[in-house]
């Protein structure tokens, strides 16, 4: 009886930490709704097909990913690829979906398969009146881009290796429950088979209320150890969100169990810290004499630093570029790299996989 008694309580168990889940999901759901333009303009600032080219306390961030993406988009180009599909998981008002299919249909000789999924109904609205508006009629004709309404916490519902590239942006990841992160990135991997590309708040990033800026804020508070964010907006509404932080050691030893991780780094070390605020000071500070060069040389800095393990924490973000593994013999192009032990090409990965694989535009 014993053991019996051991499985329903198993069972139970389960059973508790799925509703618990359910209910997570809705608040987080909930609050991204409520913020519905204000987080895309939080997020993206002002959506600029190239996010470097933009003014945004992010752009310096954003523009790192972004070279990440068309360097994937470049390599599948190269090989003879006549279509890509492409997956973002966590997708929000679809500025990235847009930013990909504009910059594949540039490209051309692709047939773009873009689907974008998130939890939050309003987002997904956004996305939905963006993608109406702003591709042109010949992308359109070679472009299907479809949104759909998923947790993240649930399997995906497509089969191994069928998106090329995938993507997790922002704090996607951190809004899951600890128990689900592990389930998820598995298949993240599962479904991909060139490249997955995930950011991922860091340790010791500032502090956020992840659906809106901080001049929208009257409070926020944040518990590590329930992994449970507080938000109190100036509009008198309040928001509980799931919101765990990892370290890069573990995210790395999470995507390692399905993937060669080709590049992992700290985004933004300094330059948001620096960043001039267009509702503060930002006119006067962009005057100061040495102004470029005391930005360029962040930059610089933060490029000697941001794949050192003692700085890999210290960014806003974690950026993660893996190449899920696979049961054929050898690679094919950046990414479905052959499972360890299987071909002496995965090893030699292993033993460069400091340095990016999908090689970047910049």
């Amino acid at each position: 009886m014993p053991s019996l008694n051991n499985h329903a309580s198993a069972r139970r168990h389960r059973s508790f930490e799925r509703l618990a889940g359910r209910t997570t999901s809705r608040a987080i759901a909930s609050a991204y709704d409520h913020a519905g333009e204000d987080y895309a303009f939080y997020a993206d600032g002002e959506g600029h097909e190239d996010p470097s080219s933009g003014d945004g306390r992010f752009a310096h961030g954003d523009g790192i990913v972004w070279d990440a993406i068309r360097g994937a988009i470049d390599d599948l180009h190269a090989s003879g690829a006549s279509t890509l599909r492409i997956l973002d998981a966590g997708c929000g008002p679809g500025t990235w979906l847009n930013r990909v299919a504009a910059y594949a249909h540039r490209q051309g000789g692709f047939d773009i398969e873009a689907v974008g999924v998130d939890i939050s109904k309003g987002q997904l609205e956004i996305a939905h009146t963006r993608v109406a508006s702003s591709n042109p009629r010949d992308c359109a004709q070679r472009c299907k881009i479809t949104f759909l309404e998923h947790d993240l916490s649930d399997p995906l519902p497509w089969p191994d290796q069928h998106f090329h590239i995938v993507l997790c942006n922002y704090a996607v990841l951190n809004h899951l429950p600890r128990t689900a992160l592990p389930r998820t990135i598995r298949d993240l991997c599962r479904v991909a088979s060139h490249c997955v590309i995930v950011f991922v708040r860091a340790l010791a990033s500032p502090p956020t209320g992840c659906i809106t800026g901080t001049e929208q804020m009257r409070d926020i508070r944040q518990d590590c150890r329930r992994g449970e964010l507080k938000v109190l907006l100036k509009d008198g509404t309040e928001h509980r969100l799931t919101f765990n932080l990892y370290s890069a050691v573990t995210l790395r030893a999470m995507f390692a169990q399905h993937a060669a991780i080709a590049d992992i780094r700290a985004l933004d070390l300094f330059l948001s810290r620096f960043a001039a605020d267009a509702k503060w000071t930002s006119n006067v500070i962009d005057a100061l004499p040495g102004r470029a060069e005391v930005m360029g040389k962040l930059k610089e800095l933060e490029e000697r630093l941001c794949r050192l393990p003692a700085w890999l924490d210290h960014g806003t973000h974690i950026l993660i570029v893996a190449e899920p593994w696979t049961n054929s013999v050898g690679t094919t192009g950046c990414g479905g790299r052959t499972a360890p032990g299987q071909s002496p090409k995965a090893a030699s990965h292993r033993r460069t996989s400091h340095r990016p694989a999908c090689r970047s535009n910049r």
